[in-house]
């Protein structure tokens, strides 16, 4: 039985075909040529040599057709291109004829509001085309003869020198500053005061329920308004008169809004804008701006039809200049994705304890989606769309894409709805999957005990987390965590499969990335427990055995603001660091600003 049966047979019995097994075992076996160079923002180019084995049947020709473009997906959701070019031998009439069809696979020549499934990638391109070469710039796939294909020089290696993040730490001891981690289901901020955090606010929202930008903007806008208010309470010497309560959880939009009315008025000419604020918003940023517009962030946007998308999600693209207002007109306002926020805050921790940074950082959020951050040897983040939550990995498990994307038990994408894709396994909508698709047979009490308690609910035909009237994603995931505290528990053979996927995806970005750092440090609600990072650890290791994983917990404190963190007697380091984070992000824009070097 040739490999390529056993994967068709694997996926026909619902089990996952990962896309990394089907290249090795094709670059083994495949006689086919399929070579394809990326062509990036900054022109330089990435060779990708693949080979493909001969197809007996319409059947195998489609594995083969998804496998090809999985890979192709994967590079423009990761790195992004000016364009792709493709070399295969002309005389092999299917694949010819398979590459002759890439403009209609990716909808190339559709509008960005038509596109779906492949073409959705293309949507974050060309907004990421628009921002860094200009709006006319376009994207295209070119077919040529293997015979043809020029010789890729390699990449010139990255500087080493990393001086930023030292300076981080002593420049936060000055000034109003603020960080703000927006994430799918909450928002955390913390303050910061001469040096001290002073403020903290967690928020629980669903902007993907946002039907225009501006429900999606004013929030954010009374967040940052509050802790303006209570910062500079603090600094007139009014912190004991600020209300606790409208910083619980619980407290609602108007309890928050009447609260920072009366301490702006109290405050009168006292009132001042914050000296930096720093931000990391779940989404591709480039250069400060919101671009990538295809985030389940943005579904209910995208889902009004009654207005413009483009024009709406050109509000959010926006987002820095509206927070600017809170600022002072020397201030600075900073931006990036919520994954690049995580490598670079833990660049700064591991800096100030003296670490070797000489490779870089890469580090995953797992929440509502998983998250990636890169930062490069000298501090910066690329200028690529790094949508790895987003990447194929699975070509098998056929059985789950009966089930539309929103249905828990579905692994198709809910932006673009693909098959396979990292948003369904490696976060915590792969945990609600996992544990819908296997403990009504292996855990039946577990899974009826998520179903009384309104965690799982049946809508229809529909498997569901409710969003409302109460947002149960928390509580479901947290029951599912407790559950796997229990290492013989079935809910515990979910979060290694969890870590599986995490092992998956470390070979993925290896590949199409090829990072100096080989360490993936890991944050969010799926690691705060110790028990659920070590099993996600021990699956992991079933695919790449050498595998190195780090949690973000107390351990990264070494700078001052994040030690106070860990020393809260409420607030932990797994909940806030990535706020912390973006206090000291904000500084790198003040580091930067003409003022610092006058």
């Amino acid at each position: 039985m040739s490999t390529l049966t056993q994967f068709m047979e694997a996926a026909r019995s619902d089990r996952p075909v990962y896309i990394s097994d089907v290249r090795d075992a094709f670059q083994r076996e495949g006689t086919r040529p399929f070579h394809f160079h990326v062509t990036l923002y900054d022109d330089s180019v990435r060779r990708f040599a693949l080979k493909v084995p001969r197809c007996e049947g319409a059947e195998e020709s489609a594995f083969v057709a998804s496998f090809l473009n999985a890979m192709l997906y994967n590079a423009l959701s990761s790195l992004g291109a000016k364009r792709i070019d493709v070399y295969i031998d002309g005389k092999d009439a299917p694949l010819a004829a398979w590459a002759k069809g890439l403009d209609e696979a990716f909808q190339v020549s559709l509008p960005l509001a038509e596109r779906s499934g492949y073409g959705k990638c293309l949507n974050v391109n060309q907004r990421t085309l628009a921002t860094l070469c200009g709006p006319e710039a376009r994207f295209a796939f070119r077919l040529s003869d293997i015979a043809d294909e020029p010789e890729v020089p390699e990449p010139h290696p990255a500087p080493t020198a990393i001086p930023v993040f030292a300076a981080l730490p002593e420049r936060a001891k000055r000034g109003m500053l603020m960080g703000m981690d927006i994430g799918g289901t909450d928002v955390k901020l913390v303050a910061a005061l001469d040096g001290r955090l002073v403020a903290f606010k967690e928020y629980d929202w669903n902007p993907a329920a946002c039907a225009l930008a501006e429900q999606l903007i004013e929030p954010l806008c009374l967040l940052t308004r509050l802790m303006r208010a209570a910062v500079c309470m603090e600094a007139s010497g009014m912190g004991d008169r600020v209300a606790a309560q409208v910083f619980d959880r619980a407290a609602t939009d108007g309890e928050m809004a009447s609260a920072v009315t009366e301490m702006e008025a109290l405050l009168g000419d006292r009132l001042r804008g914050f000296d930096g604020i720093g931000l990391c918003f779940p989404d591709v940023v480039i250069r400060n701006r919101i671009i990538g517009g295809e985030t389940p962030k943005t579904y209910g946007m995208r889902m009004n039809t009654a207005m413009d998308y483009e024009a709406q999600f050109g509000k959010i693209t926006n987002l820095c200049d509206v927070l600017k207002a809170y600022a002072t007109p020397e201030g600075v306002v900073m931006n990036t994705n919520d994954g690049p926020m995580a490598a670079f805050t833990t660049a700064v921790e591991q800096a100030a304890a003296g670490t070797d940074l000489s490779d870089g950082f890469f580090a995953h959020t797992l929440g509502t989606d998983l998250g990636t951050g890169w930062i490069l040897p000298d501090g910066s983040i690329p200028e690529i769309p790094l949508e790895i939550y987003s990447l194929i990995i699975d070509l098998g498990s056929f059985d789950q894409r009966r089930f539309p994307a929103p249905d828990v038990r579905s692994i198709n994408n809910v932006n673009t709805g693909l098959p396979g894709t990292l948003q369904k396994y490696a976060s915590q909508s792969g945990v609600f999957r996992l544990a819908a698709n296997s403990l009504p047979d292996a855990a039946p009490k577990v899974f009826q005990g998520a179903l009384d308690r309104g965690l799982f609910v049946k809508e229809d035909e529909r498997l569901i987390v409710p969003t409302s009237p109460k947002d149960m994603r928390k509580p479901c995931l947290e029951y599912f965590m407790r559950e796997a505290e229990r290492r013989d528990s079935k809910c515990a053979d979910i979060f290694r499969q969890i870590g599986e996927h995490l092992a998956v995806t470390w070979r993925e970005t290896e590949y199409l990335l090829r990072p100096a750092c080989k360490q993936r440090t890991l944050f969010g609600r799926l690691v705060k427990t110790p028990a659920c990072f070590d099993l996600m650890c021990e699956g992991a290791r079933r695919i790449v055995p050498d595998i190195e994983q780090a949690v973000a917990d107390e351990g990264l404190a070494n700078t001052g603001l994040m030690k106070q963190l860990a020393a809260h007697p409420v607030y932990t380091v797994a909940q806030f660091a990535q706020a912390v984070g973006a206090v000291y992000y904000a500084c790198v824009g003040l580091l930067q600003a003409p003022s610092s070097r006058s």
